[in-house]
């Protein structure tokens, strides 16, 4: 997990403002989730997403968080330093589930949603989901996204050429589609909105000591006879 240290950085920049922004992105949830046999959030109610989903940690992890996020959005990069500041809390017990929800009202948005999943297509995923939070303020604004999204790539070690053809294909654009797609099942409706074990969390818990105290909650529920 050593390559997700530099969250802790962002994580402790934003999380004084993410009460605020919180106001703005809350999620409005529409109803609970029935929770897995197999803490699998991805196979959980609605409809199932892109497939495979981008999943980090084991698969048998007692908690798998599920989280419908912006790249754009402040609150966001937020828990991303939060989720995996958790890890060392909860070694090898968890497990999250990244699914795309850019909003309109962030004009790159979308664009960092299809860089990641062109990413993913070389297997630099994650490596494209930690570029784009830790820089966030860098590329947010930027009227010539494309051209920063291209350095982005080749800093990370794609193949720039066939990243830029991946940005527009079929492939990219459909896994956004069936996230949104699933997102709407569930009641989603902003960012960040984040699911342990397919329960929906409220926005009051995404804090440090909210989510640390869900999350053992979830697992002492898996300890229960």
């Amino acid at each position: 997990m050593r390559r997700f240290l530099p969250y802790a950085i962002i994580a402790v920049v934003l999380l004084g403002t993410a009460t605020a922004g919180t106001l703005v992105y809350r999620a409005k949830h529409a109803r609970v989730l029935e929770a897995s046999a197999r803490t699998a959030a991805d196979n959980v109610g609605g409809k199932a997403g892109a497939v495979p989903a981008h999943a980090h940690g084991p698969d048998n992890a007692a908690v798998t968080i599920e989280e419908f996020a912006d790249f754009q959005c402040p609150p966001c990069a937020a828990v991303a330093g939060l989720v995996y500041n958790l890890d060392k809390d909860f070694p090898g017990k968890l497990r999250l589930v990244f699914r795309q929800y850019p909003l309109d009202m962030h004009k790159n948005a979308r664009l960092a949603a299809l860089g990641a999943e062109a990413a993913g297509l070389q297997g630099k995923f994650w490596d494209m989901h930690k570029q784009l939070f830790l820089k966030q303020q860098e590329w947010s604004k930027a009227d010539d996204f494309r051209s920063v999204l291209d350095n982005y790539a080749k800093q990370i070690g794609l193949a720039v050429d066939r990243f830029g053809k991946d940005l527009d294909s079929e492939k990219v654009v459909s896994r956004l589609k069936q996230d949104r797609e699933r997102a709407t099942s569930l009641g989603v409706t902003s960012t960040p909105t984040l699911f342990i074990n397919g329960q929906a969390v409220p926005a009051e818990a995404r804090t440090p000591d909210g989510f640390r105290a869900a999350i053992q909650k979830a697992i002492d529920g898996k300890k229960a006879p």
